[in-house]
């Protein structure tokens, strides 16, 4: 049954939008943006993990991971792990909730890298759902949507299972973009800025000017504008906050 709250006229039109927007989604940037602008009202979440199913006969593919907060190397390795315990334990979660969206906490979970990362950074439960043969759709899928506010479950769970056709399409389509760009099941562009612009975007991360910038560097504030022309050329941003997350949403900085 829906949730009260999407009676309400101001919540049914940012479903529409919700819908409406993603069908726009094709780049790895493109669906954090919509993850952040929309899908976010409905279900709240400063991560999300997404397990695409293995096509016969094709190797399996690593998990898809958009952070909105900074995660260390080492736990998005852990999570990144298609055939790890951890994805083994939220697929198991899920079909035991009858495929419907799960809140599963971290704690009941196998002890491991990725869970003891993400407890480390302060989350205690996931929202796991997704689609595989059962449901007639194909190729499967499992997301896992993890939030550090308690939040209220019941409204996750409405919105993950309104929006979930949309969530699908929208992760194939990454995939495939991802795959055309020769980059097997959406791997991230590890080396794309330099160390230099690397620096120079986690100082831009954390809201500082230009001039701040280049003090921090030891380089001109004038060269910090360069550097920032040549990593929103590089990511195919109009700006340095889309650049940002364009660089978020593909992990180069975290």
């Amino acid at each position: 049954m829906p949730h009260p709250a999407l009676h309400q006229s101001e919540h049914g039109d940012a479903l529409l939008r919700t819908v409406e927007a993603a069908a726009s989604v094709g780049t790895r940037h493109q669906f954090f943006v919509w993850l952040r602008l929309h899908l976010h009202r409905f279900v709240p979440h400063d991560v999300l993990l997404c397990l695409p199913g293995r096509a016969a006969g094709a190797a399996a593919s690593d998990a898809l991971i958009f952070n909105s907060i900074p995660l260390p190397e080492p736990v998005v390795s852990s999570l990144a792990q298609s055939a790890s315990p951890f994805w083994r334990d939220l697929s198991a979660a899920w079909v035991l909730e009858g495929r419907r969206p799960a809140e599963v906490l971290l704690a009941g979970l196998s002890d491991n890298d990725a869970v003891r990362g993400l407890r480390k950074a302060g989350f205690v439960s996931l929202t796991v759902h997704g689609v595989d043969a059962s449901c007639g759709v194909q190729p499967s899928l499992l997301l896992a949507f993890a939030h550090t506010a308690p939040g209220d479950a019941s409204w996750r769970r409405v919105g993950l299972q309104l929006c979930l056709p949309q969530i699908h399409f929208a992760v194939m389509r990454v995939l495939r973009e991802g795959q055309h760009d020769g980059e097997p099941g959406g791997a991230v562009h590890r080396h794309l800025l330099t160390q230099r612009e690397l620096e120079v975007l986690k100082a831009v991360r954390s809201a500082r000017g230009n001039l701040e910038i280049g003090e921090q560097l030891g380089i001109s504030a004038l060269t910090v504008k360069n550097h920032l022309r040549t990593i929103m050329r590089k990511l195919g941003a109009r700006n340095r906050v889309q650049a940002v997350a364009e660089a978020m949403a593909r992990q180069l900085i975290v």
